[in-house]
């Protein structure tokens, strides 16, 4: 979303009324794009760890189990799946997903407070405060000038 687009103009609330519906479902988009990206690699991650545990399970001694007279322990085979670069690198990008979710949730925030910053605006020019604003500076202008 453009800077430009995103700012209020005094004079053009009736362009800054339309583009509010327009940012506010792009960011929307967007948001619900990133989480759905989100939530996709968090199944990734899970069915991955999942793989990984059962491959651990099958051949602990390929993974650097060395006790050949008992089993691996749940606490073991834990840490082998945590320390999987395939889980590292699943888990980097889960994070970095829900960072861009969090971003867009900040623009959607953003959009709502220029929606309440509209409404201002637009009950300021409702009574008037604008006209009554102008005049107080040229007033002002006049009197230094002088």
């Amino acid at each position: 979303m453009a800077d430009d687009k995103k700012k209020l103009n005094r004079y053009h609330l009736d362009q800054n009324a339309i583009d509010q519906v327009e940012l506010y479902e792009d960011a929307t988009d967007a948001w619900a794009d990133a989480v759905l990206e989100r939530d996709i690699a968090k199944e990734t991650l899970t069915t991955l760890k999942a793989d990984i545990d059962e491959e651990i399970r099958l051949d602990p001694k390929n993974h650097g189990w060395d006790s050949e007279s008992k089993a691996p322990t749940e606490a073991w085979i834990s840490s082998q799946i945590v320390k999987d670069d395939r889980i590292k690198e699943a888990t980097i990008t889960h994070i970095k997903l829900t960072h861009k979710v969090n971003i867009l949730s900040g623009k959607k925030e953003t959009l709502e407070h220029r929606k309440k910053s509209l409404e201002i605006l637009t009950e300021l020019y409702k009574g008037q405060y604008f006209v009554a604003r102008s005049r107080t500076d040229e007033l002002y202008k006049t009197a230094i000038s002088d």
